[in-house]
């Protein structure tokens, strides 16, 4: 049990730099969104799927711990929570998983309220991308088309106010 105990605060040592990792990145790519710098969202984006993948093999690794220290306690039928364990062992383990679960929890809030900004930023820059693209060609709205749907397409965008052959 002091075995499977020290991997799991290990994993969730792991866990704590990886997501640390994450909300660094998130931050900085809100900077880039901003500033509208595409080749370097470009790398952020490859760093956050890394880090994603990073994240999900910690995870699976750590799912495999506390099924382990579950068998171990004897709760074989049900799947045994971190913030259950913190309640059935004592210290020093009891304390220091307890700390990496309030750690670990603080920064994926935290890591929320950034993609939470990242997303509406990603919205209104696509939306005034579109809007500014409408306001350059003409829409064409005597030519209705319905979708398989039913549904009225969207009228296609039939010519520009700048020569485009040039």
């Amino acid at each position: 049990m002091e075995n499977l105990l020290q991997n799991l605060t290990e994993t969730l040592d792991k866990m704590i730099i990886t997501y640390k990792d994450i909300l660094q990145v998130a931050q900085e790519k809100k900077r880039h969104i901003i500033s509208g710098d595409i080749d370097k969202l470009e790398s952020i984006i490859y760093q956050e799927r890394n880090l994603a993948e990073n994240v999900l093999l910690l995870e699976e690794k750590r799912r495999y711990i506390m099924h382990s220290i579950s068998q171990a306690i004897g709760k074989d039928n049900t799947s045994l929570r971190l913030s259950e364990l913190t309640e059935q062992i004592r210290d020093p383990y009891k304390s220091e998983l307890k700390k990496q679960y309030d750690i670990i929890t603080e920064i994926i809030t935290k890591v929320e309220d950034v993609n939470r900004v990242n997303t509406s930023l990603t919205k209104y820059s696509l939306e005034f991308v579109n809007n500014l693209i409408k306001s350059v060609c003409t829409v064409s709205l005597n030519d209705s088309i319905y979708q398989q749907s039913g549904k009225l397409k969207d009228p296609e965008l039939k010519r520009m106010l700048f020569e485009t052959s040039a």
